[in-house]
């Protein structure tokens, strides 16, 4: 083999070495990404079943009527999982009952934010919102969660709009959202007792007594809805009917306050 010939070789022998050694090195550094982006994995799952079993011992404490005790449950599962719905979603509910409305408003907006469609968080800061008295808002997401055709509940949200509506004081919307609420559920007694407020403002006593009744009929020891029909009953002339419903008032509300205004009336009327 002459000089030219043998420095050709070497040429090509060289290149094929680095050409190996590359692509040796592609190689490992292929092995390292997936090796520990399976490590990454399996970790994320192991993080994500803790959550979980947060989240279980959180609903118990919640069934068991131990809300402090799920509070801290559901923030186990959002430390190790913080894009976790169900744990905010609960922590914005706990909060509320808690009165501490700007944390569960918080709360709810992260869950939503983790998933644009959890229209029962959007349900339940509408909720809130009715809460504070921000009626606009309320509504805003009330709609939102009915724009989701997959919500299981959106009696609900209707029902809510519609009371918000009734609190702005836009009754015909209110009274066709709640209408909307009952042809979903028809045995909804507290949609008929707001509908009947809202036929009051509408200065419909008769079709506001007749709201009451269903909702009583559906649910015999609905305070609030017995406490509206004797009022309307009075507005209307019926004395004895009236009576009726404050007896029921004045025996059996829990609310003090109004019990006693239930037996000053009966004292009034006889």
């Amino acid at each position: 083999m002459n000089e030219q010939r043998y420095q050709i070789f070497i040429r090509i022998k060289n290149s094929k070495l680095r050409y190996r050694a590359f692509f040796v090195c592609v190689l490992y550094v292929v092995f390292c990404i997936l090796f520990f982006s399976a490590c990454a994995t399996v970790k994320d799952t192991e993080k994500t079943k803790q959550a979980e079993a947060y989240n279980k011992m959180g609903d118990s404490y919640l069934s068991s009527g131990k809300p402090t005790e799920a509070y801290t449950e559901f923030q186990k599962a959002i430390l190790l999982d913080p894009k976790n719905i169900e744990a905010l979603n609960r922590l914005g509910y706990i909060s509320a009952l808690f009165r501490k409305y700007n944390e569960a408003i918080s709360f709810y907006k992260r869950a939503i934010t983790a998933d644009p469609n959890f229209s029962e968080a959007m349900n339940n800061l509408g909720v809130v919102y009715l809460e504070v008295e921000n009626w606009d808002e309320a509504v805003k997401y009330f709609r939102a969660a009915l724009n989701n055709p997959l919500y299981r509940s959106p009696e609900k949200a209707y029902l809510s709009m519609g009371y918000a509506y009734y609190k702005k004081g836009e009754y015909p919307k209110a009274e066709d959202s709640i209408k909307e609420a009952l042809l979903r559920s028809p045995v909804f007694p507290m949609a008929n007792y707001t509908l009947g407020l809202v036929y009051v403002k509408n200065k419909d006593d008769r079709a506001a007594i007749e709201e009451y009744k269903k909702a009583i009929g559906i649910m015999s020891d609905y305070m609030d809805a017995h406490w509206e029909l004797a009022n309307a009953y009075l507005r209307t002339g019926e004395k004895d009917k009236a009576l009726k419903h404050f007896r029921i008032i004045a025996e059996k509300d829990s609310d003090i306050k109004r019990s006693r205004e239930a037996l000053e009336i009966i004292e009034s009327l006889k």
